[in-house]
């Protein structure tokens, strides 16, 4: 995977509801793109993180729902707040709501090492 080199902008990242790790992420890459094992992953800038928050129809028909990536087709990677446990997912970018949220992590590091053992 190619991460962007420079961090999110501090202003950029503090208007967004980011857990600590996705924040810390964005601090020293401010998205990247590759495959994680055989998946496409995109993960977005602070900025696009901000434009999908208030643009992407499964996001505001999802309570809690932040966006931060994508598989490049119809897959969004997102962080479910309002989840008790395992709050790291994926949900069709299609879907109508929370039930579709597929949960795979309780962290950031772990969503990536269930997409990489083919979740």
């Amino acid at each position: 995977m190619k991460l962007a080199p420079t961090s999110a902008p501090k202003d950029q990242l503090d208007k967004l509801p980011l857990p600590p790790d996705l924040r810390a992420f964005l601090e020293k890459h401010d998205g990247g793109r590759g495959k994680v094992g055989t998946r496409p992953v995109i993960l977005w800038s602070a900025e696009q993180i901000a434009r999908e928050l208030e643009s992407q129809e499964v996001s505001l028909a999802t309570p809690g729902l932040l966006l931060f990536g994508t598989d490049g087709g119809a897959e969004g990677y997102g962080h479910l707040s309002r989840l008790q446990r395992s709050r790291y997912g994926r949900i069709s970018l299609l879907a109508a709501g929370a039930h579709e949220f597929e949960s795979l992590g309780d962290s950031l590091e772990e969503l990536f090492t269930a997409i990489l053992q083919g979740h």
